[in-house]
């Protein structure tokens, strides 16, 4: 399966589910630390599906990955 775009509050990630999404991104948004202290916080921390970036996705690529701005 094609790694699609997600996004996770500002965070652009690709990855072939929202969950594998969320997991990436969530360390470039708080330390885990405080995630796992703030359980609600991590339960309403949401990755959207963003089709509009599938276009940046790097074929190279096989694994997911956050997406790096150039």
């Amino acid at each position: 399966m094609a790694l699609q775009a997600y996004k996770v509050e500002q965070v652009l990630v690709f990855a072939t589910r929202g969950t594998e999404a969320k997991m990436l991104a969530a360390p470039l948004i708080r330390p885990m630390e405080e995630w796992r202290e703030d359980v609600a916080g991590w339960v309403a921390l949401r990755s959207e599906r963003a089709p509009e970036f599938d276009e940046l996705y790097d074929p190279q690529r096989t694994e997911p990955y956050v997406h790096a701005a150039s």
